[in-house]
């Protein structure tokens, strides 16, 4: 029997669905979308993969000017041109030209989505907007969209994408920096998604999330929980491949499979300012049955081919000092009482700009929030009072602080109380375990880390293509060291060479340990000679930081 046939098993729903306000955040259509990786001046701007943060936002669309744009469908991507060069902004006179040969800051272009007149506008890396005038010259000056920003998509059979003038009619081309809007036939383009590769999707019909579900992936979750909520998207010479959790290909007949296939090759499109995938039958990606087995059937895209790419937080568990973990499992109330892991024990990390602070989600949607002298997770919505410092003091180990200065020190009982201001123990270090990372892809400012060239096990980091790391936890004893294996899929570790830098050529696990930030759910990361490592624009990764606030910073 097809496993879309089966009957649909009882599931016990979360008390309360997702929050759908929070009171303190600005409006999200007038931040500029980039990736949270940055360092320099947008290094405090919030994370946005398709224009929102995806739990924050209760509304679906917002007024620009006067216009209607759906917040939940602004997608941030670069475009490559026929010769293989992406659409570049440059920083300097409000400049385009086609000479980009990677997908970098200023290749990184925001695509935002009028309801009301079913075109897009495009938004450049400096958070200006592209416009066109009746004889096909082209700017990207202005700060404010006006009929001359208009574009209508248009979407070729091999997934390229054309952009056609709303005002005028004509097609966006050229090349080098002879770019123009005056093409009477399509010039085409290829979407290159601006994204860390780790994200939950979410199908905009059914309100629910992609998991893994044996050899198939579900479409039933209503809150991605766990390392099988998490999904990879990798970008593959204009096309793209879906990997689940353990890091087989999605098929477009409903399986995963081990290996690369064309079967598991797709093309996206935008329909509605929504995300669709493409096989290449021409058939769209959809969810079928009660289960809702996720596969491709129809050759046409309507909403319930509709999808977000939202996202995937960091999940973590705790272990307190008495080598317990930290749950919710007797109650409302957080205490250090269980040996073994479930929902209970996971909680998601969501980094607030605003307070500079983290807030704790659990499985049933509830914040960790300030109770007394206690903590207990009965907030539905952020405050001041759900929001913690969280700071690494090395080997795997961090302390809370709350709002108002005092730290979480575990109880005799268990339960978490709030009691000190000041650190005289390790009585309030909390050993953190990352839960919904089964692999790692990790990326910086200058691109993601990736091998130096088919021949070299070096790594570098300035690569558009990322590679998968397997993170392998040690055993019970020297995980609570904060120790992590890093391994590639050919079965070689990571280790540090003698001139200091990484290379995955072990066949025995070298011991490194992932350090949380205290901002934007990064990490940095620590090698087996004490150092942290250290990223250079020219790609290069390095062992040498003493200090962690010296060390990279790396999207994880």
């Amino acid at each position: 029997m097809h496993s879309a046939l089966r009957p649909k098993p009882s599931v016990k729903l979360p008390p309360s669905l997702i929050p759908s306000t929070v009171d303190h955040l600005p409006h999200p259509i007038l931040k500029k979308s980039c990736l949270s990786q940055n360092n320099d001046h947008h290094h405090h701007q919030k994370l946005i993969i398709n224009g929102t943060d995806h739990h924050q936002i209760s509304s679906s669309s917002s007024s620009l000017n006067n216009t209607t744009i759906i917040d939940k469908s602004n997608w941030s991507l670069g475009l490559i041109n026929s010769k293989g060069k992406y659409l570049t902004a440059e920083t300097f006179g409000c400049k385009i030209n086609a000479t980009g040969t990677s997908l970098k800051r200023k290749q990184k272009w925001l695509i935002i989505y009028n309801i009301q007149y079913d075109c897009v506008y495009l938004q450049s890396p400096l958070n200006h907007y592209l416009s066109t005038d009746k004889y096909g010259r082209l700017k990207c000056d202005m700060n404010d969209i006006d009929d001359d920003c208009r574009f209508q998509l248009e979407f070729n059979r091999n997934g390229q994408w054309a952009f056609r003038s709303l005002t005028y009619g004509m097609y966006l081309g050229g090349d080098i920096d002879q770019l123009h809007c005056f093409s009477k036939t399509p010039e085409w383009w290829s979407p290159h998604l601006a994204l860390h590769p780790q994200i939950n999707l979410k199908h905009v019909l059914r309100k629910r999330y992609a998991k893994l579900d044996e050899d198939e992936i579900h479409i039933d979750e209503i809150i991605p929980w766990g390392s099988d909520a998490i999904l990879a998207v990798e970008y593959l010479h204009d096309h793209y491949c879906i990997r689940s959790s353990n890091g087989f290909y999605f098929h477009k007949d409903g399986k995963v499979i081990t290996k690369q296939t064309d079967e598991t090759l797709f093309t996206i499109e935008l329909h509605k300012g929504y995300i669709t995938f493409k096989d290449c039958d021409q058939c769209y990606l959809t969810a079928i049955g009660p289960l809702g087995i996720m596969t491709t059937r129809n050759k046409i895209a309507g909403k319930d081919e509709q999808f977000l790419l939202e996202e995937s937080k960091l999940q973590i568990c705790l272990v307190a000092p008495n080598g317990k973990l930290v749950s919710i499992k007797q109650g409302i109330a957080l205490s250090a009482n269980q040996h073994q892991r479930d929902h209970s024990s996971i909680f998601q990390l969501e980094y607030d700009e605003d307070f500079q602070a983290y807030h704790l989600r659990t499985y049933d949607n509830k914040y960790w929030k300030i109770e007394g002298l206690g903590i207990q997770a009965t907030a539905d919505k952020k405050s001041i009072e759900t929001s913690f410092h969280i700071q690494s003091v090395g080997h795997g180990y961090v302390t809370f602080q709350t709002s108002n200065g005092k730290f979480i020190v575990p109880h005799a009982t268990g339960n978490m109380r709030i009691v000190t201001d000041q650190i005289s123990s390790n009585d309030a270090y909390f050993s953190i375990k990352f839960i919904n990372r089964p692999f790692c892809v990790f990326k910086c400012d200058f691109g993601h880390v990736g091998y130096r060239n088919k021949q070299s096990r070096i790594l570098e980091c300035n690569k558009s293509l990322f590679t998968l790391f397997t993170l392998e936890e040690p055993d019970i004893e020297t995980h609570c060291e904060g120790i992590v294996y890093l391994k590639s899929s050919d079965g070689l570790y990571w280790e540090i060479l003698n001139d200091l830098y990484v290379s995955v050529s072990s066949c025995e696990p070298s011991k490194f340990a992932l350090e949380l930030c205290s901002s934007y759910s990064r990490v940095v990361i620590k090698a087996p000679n004490g150092m942290y490592l250290r990223a250079e624009q020219n790609g290069s990764i390095q062992a040498t930081c003493q200090n962690s606030r010296q060390a990279t910073q790396w999207e994880f």
